[in-house]
């Protein structure tokens, strides 16, 4: 039976100045520990916090505007569309470009 979930249901994670991190699916909405989903909205210019998932792997995709990720201290560009792999404990944070940056994370297993 698939899961479906409405807007309202999401809840914003964490949040700082100039960017939000919004939960779109976790276990406590599955009912499964399979994978969580979040999205992070990025202001122009705005770089996120240090993240890592030590025992998970990491996809992210760029649904609009770009930066770079920096990935154990190393730069890499993002466009629209690119996507990020992460193995498990990679240290990673976001800075967003001129149009902002908003990604699409999801990680497994999610019960992390």
């Amino acid at each position: 039976m698939p899961v479906i979930i409405t807007p309202d249901q999401t809840q914003t994670t964490r949040s700082g100045e100039g960017w939000q991190e919004i939960t779109l699916a976790d276990s406590r909405m599955t009912g499964t520990s399979a994978m969580i989903a979040r999205r992070w909205t990025i202001n122009p210019g705005v770089q996120t916090p240090q993240n890592t998932h030590g025992d998970t792997d990491q996809l992210l995709y760029v649904m609009r505007g770009g930066g770079k990720a920096i990935v154990d201290g190393v730069s890499y560009p993002l466009d629209h569309e690119s996507i990020v792999w992460l193995d498990p404990g990679e240290v990673c944070h976001f800075v967003a470009g001129p149009e902002g940056l908003e990604i699409l994370q999801g990680y497994a297993p999610g019960d992390q």
